[in-house]
């Protein structure tokens, strides 16, 4: 996808303190949103593609050219989130949580590679901790520029909300579909329960195709019928969506929430892109 960039008239460089900034990193993109706390509306949004790069490393310095040339991400915000999203996490219900035993729960299932750091969240909607993986040369970059930030996992946003949706709709079982460029979210929900929340890494369609219907055979969903809601930046004519709809009839999108407001420059972009990080601003 070409890159986005575009920056209300009405933000205010003279009050950052009443803009909130949501920041989404991996390692093919760099996105930012910033929300006027005062009256609950996004005014700035841009992303930006890195398809071709294969270290964080090069990452990080990309990133800070943007950064440098970018007056908006130069302002001290107070309120800053910052979502990272990768496959190597692992859940941890509350009931069984300890602090401290973080690399004891993440080593059961991941192997914490050289260069790497842990960074934990808690998730209200179902009580459950969520411990990840950072690169050490992405934390430390981050920390120098936005001393304030917080890391959160692409998990946290999409749980809190489905948890939330689920409270006032219970529609029976249904499927989420949380797309990356290389990781895809699968999350299967029950009524108002979250059945199982898994991310598959992939290079082609043919890859995303494999891990998509071998989750939706073996979790014995009827693809005629099962409800899949997908959200990331694919457009509709996208190689993915386009095989998808092959197989699953019942497909629709998962837009941005309702209950903020959104500057004229939103309408320029599919609704479904960028609910993940909209979203991250609601995650305590």
């Amino acid at each position: 996808m070409q890159n986005i960039h575009f920056i209300d008239k009405s933000f205010d460089y003279t009050d950052v303190d009443k803009y909130h900034l949501s920041l989404q990193v991996f390692l093919k993109g760099f996105s930012f949103s910033v929300l006027d706390r005062t009256c609950n509306k996004y005014v700035a949004l841009a992303h930006y593609a890195f398809n071709r790069i294969t270290s964080y490393r090069t990452l990080v310095k990309l990133i800070g050219e943007i950064i440098d040339s970018e007056p908006l991400l130069q302002c001290r915000f107070n309120h800053v989130k910052i979502l990272y999203a990768t496959p190597d996490y692992t859940f941890v219900p509350s009931a069984f949580y300890s602090e401290g035993s973080q690399s004891d729960y993440f080593k059961f299932n991941q192997e914490l590679k050289a260069g790497q750091e842990l960074h934990t969240n808690y998730i209200f909607g179902n009580s459950t901790y969520v411990i990840f993986s950072v690169p050490s040369v992405l934390s430390g970059f981050f920390q120098t520029r936005f001393p304030n930030a917080k890391f959160y996992h692409q998990s946290v946003p999409v749980i809190e909300e489905l948890t939330l949706k689920s409270k006032m709709e219970d529609n029976g079982k249904r499927v989420l579909v949380n797309i990356y460029p290389a990781i895809f979210d699968f999350v299967l929900i029950d009524g108002r329960d979250i059945v199982l929340f898994n991310t598959f890494s992939y290079k082609s369609v043919a890859d995303f195709n494999y891990f998509f219907l071998n989750a939706v055979d073996n979790l014995k969903l009827p693809p005629l019928t099962i409800p899949v809601s997908v959200c990331g930046m694919l457009s509709s004519d996208n190689q993915i969506m386009e095989s998808m709809k092959k197989y699953i009839k019942n497909i629709s999108y998962f837009v941005r929430p309702s209950h903020f407001e959104y500057a004229y420059g939103f309408n320029e972009v599919p609704s479904h892109y960028f609910t993940n990080m909209i979203n991250l601003y609601q995650c305590g």
